[in-house]
């Protein structure tokens, strides 16, 4: 083969080498610390031919340790503490707290609520009544129907509002916290008798009122 024809491939294998060298020169010169070039070691001589000599014997002398003595340590003084003085302790003196006097307090007295009397607040509510015996009334709002005059446990009925009935007794004052209710005996149209206020507690308004 000719020579020119091989010059390519010797040229690549010599530029391989050279690559790995270089690669292998940088792992070293990254393994070796800060960089410096690894020591070349040293060639020791032969210890066969380096003449030994004998070594001089060691002569250790041993000082004495100086004993202590009673005049070496010095023992320390007791410094005697000082005498208190006669100089008598001041207590405090306690003042005594001033004495409450016996001033009596104005207690708030309860001032009682003024009742009306009976007869102001029925006679308010007759005034204001608009009922009378033998009239015919229609109910205006839902009224409770009952067997006496009152509220308590004695609701027989409720009528609805439109429910014309007729006053056949009363009236009857009862009053109730600060008011009075004014009852009247009616009757139902199916015939049933009992009673029903005419209005409100203080008549703002009325549960029943004259048929023209």
């Amino acid at each position: 083969m000719d020579a020119s024809a091989r010059a390519p491939g010797y040229d690549l294998f010599k530029l391989i080498v050279a690559i790995i060298l270089l690669i292998l020169s940088l792992i070293l010169m990254w393994m070796s610390p800060a960089g410096s070039p690894a020591p070349s070691p040293t060639i020791s001589p032969n210890p066969a031919t380096v003449p030994v000599s004998a070594s001089p014997a060691l002569t250790v002398t041993h000082s004495p340790v100086p004993s202590p003595t009673a005049t070496n340590i010095a023992m320390p003084t007791a410094t005697p503490l000082p005498s208190p003085t006669g100089t008598p302790v001041v207590e405090p003196t306690v003042t005594p707290l001033p004495t409450a006097t016996e001033t009596n307090s104005a207690e708030p007295t309860s001032t009682p609520i003024a009742e009306t009397p009976v007869a102001s607040v029925c006679d308010a509510a007759v005034s204001r009544a608009r009922l009378d015996v033998g009239m015919r009334a229609r109910i205006l709002r839902r009224l409770n129907f009952r067997s006496t005059p009152g509220i308590r446990q004695n609701w027989l009925h409720t009528n609805i509002p439109g429910t014309q009935v007729e006053v056949v007794g009363g009236p009857e004052c009862v009053p109730y916290w600060t008011g009075a209710y004014l009852w009247w005996q009616i009757k139902l149209p199916d015939g049933r008798v009992g009673w029903s206020a005419e209005g409100s507690l203080r008549g703002s308004y009325y549960f029943m009122e004259p048929v023209p």
